[in-house]
């Protein structure tokens, strides 16, 4: 019986470490989707967790909710900041801190669009 006992947390070892990596795989691909509908750049093609926690799902049972951070740009000249919360393996929320438009080099001296 005792030669089983570090069966256990080795398993469990190996589930949370694989559990991980798939799930900065998801946090990934949703900022890169997030990215691409706003027109932004990702920026370093990678998240950065920030943040675990246990909290209870619709059912009651209790899931790993992760909160991953990442950077994009608009113009080329500055980096924003998004988040990404995965909960279990589904994302939850993502939030992207506001940007600024890149002007557009149309010969305007300005950047305001005039209705006629």
């Amino acid at each position: 019986m005792n030669d089983w006992l570090w069966f256990f947390p080795l398993a469990g070892g190996l589930w949370y470490w694989w559990d991980t990596l798939r799930t900065r795989e998801i946090a990934r691909a949703a900022g890169r989707r997030a990215c691409d509908r706003r027109q932004v750049q990702f920026l370093d093609d990678t998240v950065v967790r920030i943040r675990i926690r246990l909290r209870r799902n619709a059912r009651g049972h209790m899931q790993l909710e992760r909160r991953y951070d990442f950077e994009f740009a608009s113009d080329g000249e500055r980096r924003y900041h998004g988040q990404i919360d995965i909960f279990g393996s589904h994302v939850s929320r993502i939030d992207m801190e506001a940007y600024r438009f890149p002007a557009e080099d149309d010969g305007k001296t300005d950047n305001v669009t005039r209705i006629p």
